[in-house]
């Protein structure tokens, strides 16, 4: 009898994982794979925010050179066409005294900046909404070269009095009659006004690029398509579409993750907004004393 109690055991059967165990082995992945999705969309959304922002430099840059070519700022192209249409990206209708039409539809013109259309798309793949004063647009509308700060005279067509000499001021157009009630006004979501055209020291806007961000509402698809916002635009979002028709006195509006009081409960969309006199400074075209 102890002999059979001495021989070899069966092995023991091996134990599976209790429903305990698999329930916090699937909890613990699933925690790991929301982290790895979230860190995933944070370097996307970062990406895309600094794609906007080198592009958005990219079509400043290309406005200082057409600035210091024609002495004037171009019209928006028509964001309604698409990219397989001839037109895409020309710049709008003008004339001698500025842009003929409201701008409504209004995007960056890379073809007359000499720029692709990917420059000028936001990191969402957007067209960048482009609106000026209609008039910045007219013949020599930013030479500023023939303004003079000691000069007392008035303008001449809109312009600096090409009259102006050191031996009569009196022709010479002063920078700040030059600048009063050119360019656009600029507001934060809040409403304070942070760029003016109609108050001294006159510090209008040459012009706006803007992209709606994330949200995408109001901006242009390649296909000439109008994007639709992921959320609830609110009324300062909504003045930026590039949908909206240009305005005399429409306020432009800047500063994101400011909360819009009119509705939305993140205001995303991005703005560059240099000043007028910034601009002509940057192309050479500057007011300087006369001799």
């Amino acid at each position: 009898m102890e002999a059979l109690l001495d021989g070899p055991r069966s092995p023991r059967p091996a134990r599976g994982f209790t429903l305990i165990e698999i329930v916090v082995v699937l909890f613990i992945l699933g925690v790991a794979i929301a982290m790895a999705v979230a860190l995933t969309n944070a370097l996307t959304a970062s990406q895309r925010l600094s794609t906007t922002t080198t592009r958005m430099q990219t079509v400043d840059a290309a406005i200082v050179q057409f600035v210091m070519q024609q002495k004037r700022l171009p019209c928006p192209a028509d964001g309604t066409q698409a990219s397989t249409n001839a037109n895409a990206g020309i710049e709008g209708n003008r004339n001698s005294a500025g842009c003929t039409t409201n701008e409504a539809g209004g995007v960056v013109p890379w073809r007359a900046l000499g720029l692709s259309e990917q420059d000028a798309t936001d990191g969402w793949n957007r067209r960048l909404t482009y609106r000026i004063q209609t008039g910045l647009a007219a013949d020599n509308a930013l030479d500023m070269s023939w303004c003079d700060p000691a000069g007392s005279g008035g303008l001449n067509g809109g312009v600096c009095n090409n009259a102006c000499t050191a031996a009569s001021l009196a022709n010479c157009t002063p920078p700040s009659t030059y600048l009063q009630n050119k360019g656009l006004q600029v507001r934060n979501v809040a409403g304070t006004t942070v760029m003016d055209p109609a108050t001294a020291p006159y510090t209008g806007a040459a012009y706006v690029v803007i992209s709606a961000g994330s949200t995408g509402g109001g901006a242009y698809l390649s296909s000439g398509q109008l994007s639709t916002s992921t959320t609830t635009d609110g009324t300062q979002e909504a003045k930026n579409y590039a949908s909206a028709a240009y305005v005399a006195g429409t306020s432009y509006y800047v500063d994101d993750s400011i909360s819009d009081a009119a509705g939305t409960t993140h205001f995303d969309d991005i703005v560059s907004r240099p000043a007028l006199l910034t601009v002509i400074n940057k192309a050479g075209l500057g007011p300087r004393s006369h001799s």
